[in-house]
């Protein structure tokens, strides 16, 4: 692994090994394994004194491994900031000031489109299904924009092809709305769309799509397109870090946001390895 040092990358075999380049109380640890082994590095990591963890999203790859990394939360006084940088998107806080405005009425619904191929899969896959390929940044998102959900039906966007090739989920919200996201991993071009139906007008916005282009572009009603820079990635790696020096509040992002897109994403995978009534009417 590797790591800075007072401006020198210094590179450690193992995790036993860091507390003798840094001291772990003044590091901050970017955690990017895959979810399904991350417990275990948390837990080597509590164990060395290391508290301030930048950790890839999703938090968690299951229920259980949630469980277990409240426990290290609350036992060792862990302070996780999960990497959802859609919530420190400028395209993000102009969706949630129109939405909690009422200028144009009040939210119907959120759709998410998310089109990339993803086909050069070498070793061992570090996502499960493609439930973690982009659907946690967008229902990060819907649940800050719209509040509080609860599962509706979920499914694979090609059952024939599996759970690698896409996979959609739809949530109803505490407020009203309902949220629905379509993730397509096969699909030939890159889209990161996603849509607003208010009362009286349809808002439409797209994320950058790479890390070759940090625009973002928005459309309100028949109002003319507008394009601006939006590089979330960068803005939000720079929010954390102020944080943990005590410069400025936490990024966009709260920990219980990402544990209940975590509880839902389970749900969803729940629903569609068994899919019901429900998950076809979602569709």
């Amino acid at each position: 692994m590797a790591l800075r040092n007072g401006g020198v990358d210094i590179t450690a075999d193992s995790l036993d090994r860091l507390t003798a380049f840094v001291p772990p109380g003044d590091t901050v640890v970017h955690v990017c394994t895959p979810p399904a082994t991350r417990v275990a590095v948390l837990i080597s990591l509590a164990a060395q004194g290391f508290r301030r963890l930048v950790v890839e999203k999703p938090v968690a790859g299951d229920l259980d491994a949630l469980a277990a990394i409240e426990r290290l939360r609350t036992e060792h006084g862990l302070d996780v900031v999960v990497v959802t940088h859609w919530l420190a998107s400028a395209l993000t806080r102009r969706l949630a000031r129109l939405a909690r405005s009422g200028e144009h009425g009040p939210l119907a619904s959120i759709s998410v489109r998310q089109d990339k191929p993803r086909f050069a899969r070498t070793g061992e896959p570090a996502h499960a299904d493609a439930f973690d390929v982009e659907v946690p940044h967008a229902l990060a998102v819907a649940l800050t924009v719209a509040g509080p959900a609860e599962l509706v039906g979920a499914g694979w966007t090609d059952p024939h092809a599996g759970p690698l090739a896409g996979a959609w989920l739809s949530v109803q919200h505490r407020g009203g709305p309902r949220t629905t996201i379509h993730s397509d991993l096969t699909s030939p071009v890159r889209r990161r769309e996603i849509t607003l139906r208010l009362r009286d007008t349809t808002v439409v916005g797209h994320y950058p799509v790479s890390a070759d282009d940090h625009h973002a572009q928005l459309r309100i009603g028949a109002g003319p397109r507008e394009v601006f820079e939006d590089e979330a990635l960068g803005a939000f790696l720079v929010a954390a870090y102020r944080y943990f020096t005590g410069a400025a509040a936490a990024p966009p992002g709260e920990f219980a946001v990402h544990a209940a897109v975590v509880r839902l994403l389970a749900a969803a995978r729940d629903a569609a390895r068994s899919p019901g009534i429900e998950a076809a009417r979602a569709r």
